[in-house]
């Protein structure tokens, strides 16, 4: 996680750089921006972000019920939400200065990555579709609770059938935040409103995708899906398989308050 963190202001322009085709002008202020973003995250998302963890490694010491992992859920897209209004007034300096090439470029880029999505976790043969999105949720398994015999994997396999059938709407959503991302891409650079009206399209689109659940049935009942197969695989693990997870979260927070750190002593105290 720390050295993830330090080369993330590397990473995010990478992935900026990969979408846009960033122009030397666009470099410096892009380059600016992003550094701002990390500042602002280490003095005001890491505390947060170390007292969720702590809560958790907690609650993966003992049994788990939905009410645990929505909790989680909810702060993570509270965290997500408030680092995307922190971002929002230099996101409208780069939408303002975007050419239809590099537009189309974003385009072109979210296709071929829809297309890896597709052939990775949209097989036809519903069997092989399974199997790769349990290799995926295995990964995510192992993380956190280490290795898991046999018995422990085939009751997890038994379990993701809920979870499979919203793929369909998963992807369909994706495909949807995408196309009016492009769409106020586009409506930007056609009209150029002054940055004012920007940020408010930008503010409206997050609203729109942070809308409740329940206002979106098929995401809501994946959702769900998602959160009783977490429940049940916390409630398969052993005793040793929650010592890991506790220690994998503990060196979670280690890292997180070791960034604090770098970012000045009135966040280390905390």
């Amino acid at each position: 996680m720390k050295l993830g963190y330090q080369q993330g202001d590397r990473l995010a322009y990478w992935w900026v750089d990969r979408y846009v085709d960033v122009t030397d002008d666009q470099e410096p202020p892009t380059r600016e921006a992003i550094a701002r973003f990390f500042s602002w995250h280490r003095r005001a998302q890491l505390p947060e972000i170390a007292t969720v963890l702590t809560r958790v490694k907690t609650e993966v010491a003992g049994p788990v019920d939905p009410s645990m992992v929505r909790h989680a859920r909810e702060d993570t897209q509270r965290l997500g939400r408030q680092a995307f209004e922190n971002a929002i007034p230099d996101l409208a300096d780069l939408m303002l200065t975007l050419t239809p090439e590099q537009i189309q470029r974003m385009e072109s880029k979210f296709g071929e990555s829809n297309a890896k999505y597709r052939k990775e976790f949209l097989k036809s043969d519903p069997q092989a579709r399974t199997n790769a999105r349990f290799d995926k949720v295995m990964d995510y398994a192992k993380l956190v609770y280490g290795k898991f015999s046999d018995d422990q994997e085939q009751k997890i396999r038994a379990a993701m059938a809920p979870y499979m059938q919203g793929a369909d709407a998963r992807y369909a959503e994706r495909v949807k935040r995408q196309q009016e991302w492009l769409a106020i891409a586009r409506e930007v650079s056609t009209t150029h409103p002054p940055k004012a009206q920007v940020e408010d399209m930008l503010r409206k689109y997050a609203d729109h995708w942070q809308r409740p659940a329940a206002e979106r049935t098929q995401i809501r009942q994946a959702n769900e899906a998602g959160v009783d197969l977490t429940v049940t695989i916390a409630n398969l693990t052993t005793p040793a398989q929650k010592a890991h997870a506790v220690d994998r979260f503990q060196k979670w927070i280690d890292d997180a308050r070791s960034l604090m750190r770098e970012a000045g002593p009135s966040q280390a105290s905390k």
